[in-house]
């Protein structure tokens, strides 16, 4: 087997400069990548495998390595202009939030305020006799791996994604949730019927999550937003991340467009712990550093497996499998007109981010893609560091 120096570069695609030709240029598509190193080459060919589909827009990606951070834009922050993002415009990262509240039920592990399998109503404000199925409760471990049998929300939005309308989908999703407070959640759970018996099933939840922030709130005294600046975002800098977009900060906010072009609107501000942050491939670097740093209690626990294996399993809000013979979390997210996805080899000390403003079928999956494909480039032919 060809063997790979890899001298003072543990990520191999940092130590060479290639030439020859560039495949995104020959796309057409803007970007700023300077496409001089290995790394830069290697972006280069999955963003243009990525833009092939011109259903897409725009896209911010980070490429988190031993060596440091590395940054890389393409496209256009709205659909018709040539105005290329860059590492501090600011994008919906949908569900990839998920992992930051699991990041916090973790520290609330650590804190012992919470236990994995404790029955999860003690944490909750109000008495809820209906979260229970058969005499088993939810439980923490089940909240978070979208196994507590809770419904995929509250208002119930079942009936809405039966039709499989993209067209109305947005409007009506909207609609159903205009108004729903934190007061109207509390109530509305007295209301809930749990699908299955806690661990039995996996059905995607969001609501799982809401009520997860709920007990955050309860056990801690503090607002789940709060709590979210207090742990996690003051303390690795992240300065650009958060659950409202304030107005000074406007002008770097992409628009969002959906698989037919159309400009979409933004999340609503009670999507939370579920779907409601937004970032920037800046700030997004130091979350993965943070997540790849094995040393700390909180993100041990978070990483360690609660379904099945870390081969092919589920941590806390993370889904583990292997590329090749490497661990890998991973996640990724939706909204009206973005998509996010991120992921992590832990033992590669390798995170990618990936930030674009479509909700294209598929985007999810192109944007993991355009990862695995950067991370291969680096180790294709399976040697060590």
């Amino acid at each position: 087997m060809k063997r790979k120096v890899w001298g003072a570069c543990g990520f191999a695609l940092l130590c060479a400069v290639a030439h020859r030709p560039v495949a995104a240029a020959a796309l057409s598509v803007t970007s700023d990548n300077a496409r001089r190193s290995t790394l830069d080459l290697a972006v280069d060919d999955a963003a243009a495998d990525f833009f092939r589909n011109t259903c897409h827009v725009g896209l911010s990606l980070a490429v988190v390595t031993r060596e440091g951070h590395f940054y890389y834009d393409y496209g256009s922050t709205e659909r018709g202009a040539t105005r290329l993002p860059d590492k501090r415009s600011i994008y919906e990262i949908a569900s990839v939030t998920k992992t930051f509240t699991g990041a916090l039920a973790a520290d609330a592990i650590v804190d012992d305020r919470m236990a994995l399998d404790s029955d999860f109503r003690a944490y909750l404000p109000e008495s809820y006799s209906n979260l229970t199925w058969s005499g088993k409760p939810i439980t923490l471990r089940t909240l978070v791996t979208h196994r507590s049998g809770m419904p995929r929300d509250i208002p119930d939005t079942d009936a809405i994604y039966a039709k499989k309308d993209f067209d109305t989908l947005p409007r009506e999703l909207l609609a159903l949730q205009e108004g729903f407070d934190r007061d109207k959640l509390l109530s509305a759970l007295h209301t809930v019927s749990l699908r299955s018996q806690p661990g039995d099933k996996e059905a995607y939840s969001n609501t799982g999550f809401l009520v997860l922030a709920l007990g955050l709130e309860k056990m801690y005294g503090q607002s789940f937003e709060a709590l979210m600046h207090q742990k996690i975002l003051q303390p690795l800098g992240m300065a650009s991340t958060d659950f409202v977009v304030h107005q000074a900060d406007q002008s770097r906010l992409v628009r969002g467009y959906d698989r037919k072009g159309r400009l979409m609107p933004y999340h609503l501000r009670n999507s939370g712990a579920a779907w409601g942050l937004y970032s920037t491939a800046e700030d997004m670097a130091k979350y993965l550093r943070w997540q790849l740093d094995a040393r700390d209690p909180v993100i041990r626990i978070q990483h360690h497996p609660l379904v099945g294996n870390a081969q092919e399993g589920v941590a806390m809000a993370w889904n583990l499998a292997t590329d090749g013979h490497q661990p890998t979390l991973f996640h990724g997210g939706g909204s009206f007109g973005m998509s996010s996805a991120a992921l992590l080899y832990p033992e590669r000390q390798e995170g990618f981010a990936m930030l674009a403003n479509d909700a294209c079928e598929g985007t999810e999956s192109a944007l993991k893609a355009i990862a695995v494909s950067i991370h291969n480039h680096a180790h294709q032919d399976g040697a060590a560091p």
